[in-house]
């Protein structure tokens, strides 16, 4: 009698303890979400560290980040590395210089692999994909086993403020980059068409977008 007794009361304490990670894993996405729902939009210029799994420097990259809530963004980094990436709402451009190629995929696909775009909606689904933990003005998002990305997302805001100064980018596979953000704007007005993206003339495109999306 006394065993089934003990199991009983392990079993409740088991369960009482999983719904109390439940709720504080919610509060925390809560909170990251609340934060988010502070910027209608944001422009800033950054610095960005790229490390491997040994911890040694891979890449240096300066550019600039904008984004408007809750659909577009805008990246671009300084040549010799020159790289943009336009999120028009519809479709992920994504243009190298370098091997002068166009790559585009559907948004909504592409936000199931980078949790990067989940700053611009706390509505989507791939939030499910994540459990958000928060340290203070600092949260990490991790995926799920369940996730279709391996990736992993920390941002790190100024003390009670929407104003974001470091984004940390773990792809799962050692290679980390750490972003440094300055001259951040937030709720200022951003032209529309930094959001539109043109195909420049004479480079290879490879449209991944689903045909019947």
């Amino acid at each position: 009698m006394r065993s089934i007794y003990k199991v009983a009361v392990v079993t409740t304490f088991a369960g009482v303890m999983t719904a109390y990670s439940s709720m504080v894993a919610a509060d925390e996405r809560a909170a990251l979400q609340e934060r988010l729902q502070q910027i209608s939009s944001m422009d800033a210029t950054f610095s960005q560290q790229v490390t491997d799994g040994n911890g040694e420097l891979v890449q240096q990259l300066h550019g600039r980040l904008a984004l408007a809530r809750p659909h577009f963004l805008y990246w671009q980094t300084d040549a010799p590395d020159e790289t943009v990436m336009v999120a028009d709402g519809d479709s992920l451009w994504y243009y190298n210089p370098f091997v002068e190629q166009v790559t585009v995929t559907d948004q909504t696909d592409t936000m199931e692999q980078s949790p990067l775009l989940l700053l611009l909606d706390d509505s989507a689904a791939a939030w499910d994909d994540y459990e958000v933990k928060q340290e203070g003005d600092s949260f990490a998002l991790q995926p799920l086993a369940t996730a279709n990305s391996l990736q992993s997302l920390q941002l790190v805001f100024e003390a009670q403020s929407p104003v974001m100064r470091t984004i940390i980018l773990d792809d799962g596979q050692g290679q980390i980059s750490t972003i440094e953000l300055a001259d951040v704007t937030v709720n200022g007005d951003l032209a529309p068409t930094l959001f539109e993206f043109t195909i420049p003339e004479g480079v290879d495109v490879d449209d991944q977008r689903n045909p019947q999306g």
